[in-house]
């Protein structure tokens, strides 16, 4: 053991650190296995008042260096299955739900603000996260590394894999909000310096992995309304930055609007679509449609300027059969119809992405993106479209909850891994979420996690839920489920790799730790072991 009196705990393995983490005796050394241009990552919890130096001895690595800051987590995750529920528990129970890490309120170590090479404690404890970075040209083998951190010393052993993690075979789609990256950054929207931020949101959204990035249009792009005419160049120098990093899709939309009540609120139940950009339009009459063509033209016309009309993927809207009435279905169906022929119309060859529940819009939809009980209610359905060779990809939000896998604040962080093991298992070949940064007006995440529900339906979204990065001081700050999201598309990835080599034994592997998305096994341990052998198959096949 270290001849040291710190104490503390250490760990590589797919878990939050929160404040009453158990400390004792510090390890001397400590193992973990990686693939060639794998980034693993180290979390350190000392208890000290002393700012400590850090340091990583190694010809193999160089240190990503982090300090871990605490998050508030106000609520616990309820235990419905729809937004329509209680998606938090604003009475706080007798005792932590069985599927929560905690009793709400808590804090968890999930912001990651990068340091250079001293860390600062915090009321006592010391939080430490870094990523191990390969150096180019690293051989397959065992290789040290020796990190100290103050007076502690602990020996890195690393055996790194013959197996490189492919680029871009597993598309990712993350939403983000500008008017946040505006607002919590101080800055004006089309100032230099606010696309030199964009752009540092770019670099997070790759660190990902993350190919698309989603332009929700509003009325900006409205320049007149008499007739109806549009404007879309204000999108150009976003789309740069964004390109420029290294993503490769615009994902944009919609091209519908469920319309709003009387109180302001959306019509969530409504059997009528209308435009977009003129909510009080249904589609399916001649102004609708005209209004429709009109913003579409425009569309194609500026994408074609650009060159970028092979490279986009639009909504037409959000979740078509989601909230949902039985008699709704139909009429929403023939104006989802009319607004697809009107897209493929002006812009031939763009494929229609859509969040959905079910398989009902056959014809429309080219990338179908089931949210996981969706996709589970529906597994038939959904496997005969992959079988016919669709695109089906799966995505949660402030659902599903309870013993479902989510990326929750209150959840085992490894949850948010396991869901692109379940992509393997189901041979679903993207994954969507709609919250990188969303945080409204009223929202801080430094503050209080849980984001306010403007819907009109359920409470609000469970902490966490709306983001998985931080608006720090100089940018955006990642945070451990953002880390646990990359390393989960990073293993879809490999797991593609497998599954083409040896099918059956890419079955068995991911059984061990996936059956279905509330079927699963999340002990940090037991899924160490398994990746380990995931990294072994492909480097014997």
């Amino acid at each position: 053991m270290n001849e040291t009196n710190l104490m503390g705990a250490i760990s590589a393995r797919e878990e939050f650190f929160f404040p009453d983490t158990p400390l004792g005796s510090l390890p001397d050394s400590l193992r973990l296995a990686m693939p060639q241009n794998g980034r693993p990552g180290i979390q350190l919890l000392l208890n000290t008042d002393a700012v400590q130096a850090l340091s990583l001895e190694s010809e193999a690595f160089t240190a990503e260096w982090f300090r871990m800051r605490r998050i508030p987590v106000e609520y616990n995750t309820g235990n419905g299955e729809d937004q329509g529920g209680a998606m938090v528990l604003e009475q706080r129970p007798a005792q932590r739900p069985a599927y929560a890490t905690r009793l709400a309120p808590f804090e968890v170590y999930d912001c990651l603000e990068p340091i250079a090479d001293t860390l600062e404690p915090e009321q006592g404890l010391a939080a430490l996260y870094l990523c191990l970075v390969p150096k180019a040209g690293i051989t397959a083998g065992t290789h040290t590394a020796q990190l100290r951190v103050g007076d502690y010393t602990c020996r890195i052993q690393v055996r790194v894999y013959d197996v490189t993690i492919p680029e871009g075979t597993f598309p990712v789609t993350n939403w983000f909000s500008l008017s946040a990256i505006s607002r919590l950054h101080g800055l004006e929207q089309g100032t230099p310096e606010f696309y030199d931020m964009v752009r540092k949101y770019a670099r997070a959204m790759r660190r990902a992995h993350q190919t698309m990035f989603y332009f929700e249009l509003d009325d900006r792009c409205v320049v007149s309304r008499e007739p109806y005419a549009f404007d879309f160049s204000y999108l150009e120098p976003l789309a740069r930055c964004f390109f420029e990093e290294g993503l490769s899709t615009i994902e944009i939309g919609p091209l519908l609007s469920r319309g709003f009540l009387p109180d302001g609120m959306p019509n969530m139940y409504t059997d009528r679509f209308t435009c977009a950009m003129a909510p009080d339009k249904p589609i399916d009459t001649p102004e609708g449609y005209a209004i429709t063509v009109r913003y579409v033209q425009a569309l194609a016309d500026f994408l074609k300027q650009h060159g970028w009309e092979k490279n986009v993927v639009f909504h037409i809207h959000d979740e078509p059969d989601i909230h949902c009435p039985d008699e709704a279905l139909e009429p929403r169906k023939k104006q989802y119809y009319l607004a697809a022929s009107i897209l493929r119309k002006y812009l031939p060859g763009v494929k229609v992405i859509e969040a959905v529940s079910s398989a009902e819009f056959r014809g429309g939809v080219d990338i179908w993106v089931p949210g996981t009980p969706g996709y589970e209610a529906n597994k038939e359905k959904f496997d005969e479209l992959i079988r016919l060779g669709e695109e089906v990809w799966t995505y949660v939000c402030c659902g599903p909850e309870g013993g479902w896998l989510n990326r929750f604040l209150d959840f085992a962080v490894l949850k948010g891994r396991l869901l692109f093991w379940g992509c393997a298992k189901n041979r679903l070949s993207g994954f969507l979420h709609w919250g990188f940064n969303q945080f409204p007006a009223d929202m801080n995440p430094f503050q209080s996690t849980s984001c306010p529900n403007h819907t009109g339906i359920g409470t609000n979204f469970p902490c966490g839920d709306s983001f998985l990065v931080y608006p720090g001081t100089d940018g955006p700050w990642p945070g451990m489920r953002m880390e646990a999201s990359r390393r989960g598309a990073e293993d879809a990835a490999l797991l593609i790799l497998l599954r083409q080599r040896d099918e059956k034994a890419h079955d068995q592997l991911v059984e061990q730790v996936f059956r279905t998305n509330s079927d699963y096994n999340d002990d940090p341990a037991f899924f160490e072991g398994v990746y380990e052998e995931l990294l072994k198959k492909l480097e014997e096949l």
